[in-house]
This record gives C-alpha cells, sequence and structure tokens, in this order.
C-alpha cells in the first residue's frame, strides 16, 4: 500500500479541494483502495491509499501531499 496525505488548511476551499481530487481520480481511472479524512482544528487531512505506487506519486505531487513511507512497501526495502 502507498499512502498519500493531503493538508488542506483552507476551509473555504476544502469543497472545491475534494471535488477536484475525485474528479483528477476519475479522468485517470485511479482508483485508491481508501479515501479518508480527517478533520482537524485548522482545515482537513486527506489519507488516500494507492495500491501502486506510480499512482499515488503523480497524485501526491498534483496535490502537493507526499507519500508516506510505510515498512512492507518494496520500493521502501533496502537492497540486499
Amino acid at each position: 500500500m502507498f499512502p498519500v496525505e493531503i493538508r488542506i488548511d483552507d476551509e473555504d476551499a476544502l469543497t472545491e479541494k475534494m471535488a477536484a481530487m475525485r474528479e483528477w481520480l476519475d479522468y485517470r481511472r485511479f482508483e485508491p483502495s481508501t479515501f479518508r479524512y480527517i478533520f482537524e482544528l485548522r482545515g482537513m487531512l486527506f489519507r488516500v491509499d494507492f495500491a501502486i505506487e506510480a499512482e499515488a506519486d503523480v497524485f501526491a505531487k498534483e496535490f502537493g501531499g507526499r507519500v508516506i513511507p510505510v515498512s512492507g512497501n518494496l520500493s521502501s526495502q533496502a537492497a540486499d
């Protein structure tokens, strides 16, 4: 799994950002495993889990997020 975290601090732009993410995913036919959000004091934190690392990477770049390293991802393990 390749989780992406995206913070949205601007409450006024929250609905627009959520719609933009959904449209972007649909247009590219990316199917994340999960799409969750957490309310914070200022804005929201989104976590979107992808099965494909390349999809996670481009999604994170497009929306100013970051891919969270998870132990067990083949790409995050050291080469022998």
